[in-house]
């Protein structure tokens, strides 16, 4: 029971949104005015009681199907029709001492019918964009959820791979919290970018009171699923450059500046300056595993030059 209401409630909401033509709607109007008046005149005619009462479901249906203005058409025709059909002499109506007040109850219903009836059909307006708004917030939460599974199973894999599992715990430890700040740029809602400098304020957050990073670069939107990549890379990039590069040494420093988006890309460069001579890996540890991790959202290419090591990115505009 419950089922078949709802799939009614349903239907009828997209039924009273469901757009409809200049033609068609004034095709509806005029059947609303018919079915009523044939009903009237198959009864009785309108020899009994107010003729107009019969109206008042007309109305309100066409305020609430086809629109307020709609709604107001429909009025005026029945009350037309009522005097062509019905043949109520208005004048005569308007002279008697009830008349008056008749006729001011007839527009009050025929207002407050339209009202309720345009009411509604912004309830309805707002209960089906609430519903579209969830449907893409589910969508949203699961390709977030399918994602950060798999950033989690990479990371733990590239973290257990080497070293002692001490080292290996500290190291995923350290990889766990950069991924929660990179969630954390996309916001509780659904939010589908995230914006830099913040990426990189956030990504660099442990290091930059204490080393000398350089920011520089226009506001840019990131597009959501190349966020979290930029912030494990740089969260690398400047581990390995305390324990390794320019930043293990005082005096040295990083500068890492992006550009406005070209191509619906935007171009970030991490270069190290002031450090010691630099010497290519000789083998690939965790670390340049997790910078050589690609998609069509980011892509990461290191470069080891003697005077300090140099990272280009490219993430996909938001």
């Amino acid at each position: 029971m419950a089922g078949m209401a709802s799939r009614w409630a349903r239907r009828t909401g997209q039924a009273v949104l469901a757009p409809h033509t200049f033609v068609g709607s004034l095709g509806w109007t005029a059947v609303a005015v018919a079915v009523p008046t044939l009903l009237r005149l198959t009864l009785d005619a309108g020899r009994h009681g107010a003729p107009f009462v019969a109206y008042y479901p007309a109305i309100m249906i066409a305020g609430l199907f086809l629109g307020w203005r709609y709604g107001v058409l429909t009025t005026l025709l029945c009350a037309v029709a009522t005097r062509v059909f019905f043949d109520l002499d208005l004048p005569s109506l308007v002279a008697t001492p009830e008349g008056p007040g008749i006729l001011a109850v007839f527009v009050f219903a025929c207002v407050l019918l339209i009202a309720i009836s345009e009411w509604l059909r912004h309830v309805l307006i707002e209960l089906n964009a609430a519903s579209a708004r969830e449907v893409l917030l589910n969508q949203e939460l699961r390709h977030r959820l399918k994602n950060l599974l798999s950033v989690v199973n990479a990371l733990s894999s590239l973290s257990h791979r080497h070293g002692d599992p001490e080292q290996a715990h500290a190291a995923f430890s350290e990889r766990l919290a950069a991924l929660d700040r990179a969630t954390e740029l996309l916001g509780a809602e659904s939010t589908v970018s995230c914006a830099l400098p913040k990426l990189a304020e956030e990504a660099l957050r442990p290091f930059l009171a204490d080393y000398d990073i350089r920011l520089f670069g226009p506001p840019q939107e990131v597009d959501r699923d190349g966020c979290v990549a930029a912030v494990l890379a740089l969260h690398e990039l400047a581990t390995n450059a305390i324990k390794y590069g320019s930043l293990s040494v005082a005096g040295g420093w990083v500068d890492l500046g992006w550009s406005e988006a070209s191509g619906g890309k935007v171009k970030m460069r991490w270069q190290e300056k002031g450090g010691p001579p630099v010497h290519p890996p000789e083998r690939r540890g965790m670390g340049s595993r997790i910078l050589s991790m690609r998609s069509s959202a980011a892509t990461c290419a290191i470069d080891y030059p003697t005077d300090g090591v140099c990272c280009d990115m490219a993430l996909k505009g938001g």
